[in-house]
């Protein structure tokens, strides 16, 4: 028998190529595996309330400082993102019960260590007291939240800075003086009220709805800082394994040597300005 043009006898050219097709789809199907196998749920809020950390645009795509951050650490693993909106506390339930994978901007605690591994630092964030603006409010420290006229608002299950926690579960002075509501906006429609002499938000927020949300038009940025510290990336100890975790702890030293953290904070900076 003579080859053909290939120099490949015929029975043996036409047995290869099936062959050859069935190891092309073997690999097509491992890869697309992976990458199926490579999607992290995140946790998102239900509205609009938290921009710029979070804005849902009119075509249905999620942006914002927080999902700019994240989707530049999930970039750097091959991992694609899958939004899952709900409020706050249930995020942190969800999250100890595997039902997400990853939350960003969460403060480290003690508690939540035993549940969560931490990704970071994320994000600067500084907590801030916002008041009306035609009411001027003597708070020079926390324990001048004691002698207001009205509560503090605050949102159920987040975390103020390491004084404020340790104030909370040891002062019932200062703790009774702390409204808890489950969204930001229930606590600026509350100050607008005027049933709060003010409300706990976390720096970019409180400046971009000053600016752009006309609930907020009288409302001001009061001079006392709560606190400063980092934000991290918070990882379910339940639903990610030890080799993700890894994983995505490379992702971030590779992304911030590239300055893609830095250069999405920035943005954001000069956007408040």
């Amino acid at each position: 028998m003579k080859p053909d043009d290939s120099g490949i006898l015929p029975e043996t050219s036409a047995m290869t190529k099936p062959a050859l097709f069935l190891v092309i789809l073997l690999i097509f199907l491992v890869l697309s595996g992976t990458a199926a196998a490579c999607e992290l749920r995140i946790r998102v809020p239900e509205d609009n309330s938290y921009a710029p950390f979070y804005i849902l645009d009119n075509s249905g795509t999620w942006r914002g400082l927080s999902i700019e951050l994240t989707e530049a650490l999930l970039s750097e693993t091959g991992c694609a993102p899958v939004y899952v909106p709900l409020p706050f506390s249930r995020g942190i339930q969800s999250l100890k019960t595997g039902d997400i994978d990853l939350m960003p901007n969460m403060s480290i605690t003690e508690e939540r260590r035993e549940f969560f591994s931490f990704i970071g630092p994320q994000l600067d964030e500084t907590v801030l007291l916002v008041t009306r603006g035609d009411t001027p409010l003597s708070v020079a420290s926390l324990d001048d939240f004691k002698k207001l006229p009205m509560p503090i608002g605050i949102d159920r299950d987040k975390v103020y800075g390491d004084e404020s926690e340790r104030k909370r579960r040891s002062d019932p002075d200062f703790s009774s003086r702390l409204e808890v509501a489950d969204n930001v906006d229930f606590n600026a429609k509350k100050l607008a009220l005027g049933r709060l002499s003010g409300f706990l938000g976390f720096g970019y927020n409180p400046m971009h709805q000053i600016r752009t949300n006309p609930l907020y038009r009288n409302f001001t940025i009061h001079p006392f800082t709560v606190n400063q510290d980092w934000v991290y990336f918070g990882l379910s100890k339940k639903s990610a394994s030890p080799e993700l975790l890894a994983r995505l702890q490379a992702a971030y030293e590779r992304a911030k040597r590239k300055g893609r953290f830095e250069t999405i904070r920035r943005k954001y900076l000069i956007e408040q300005e």
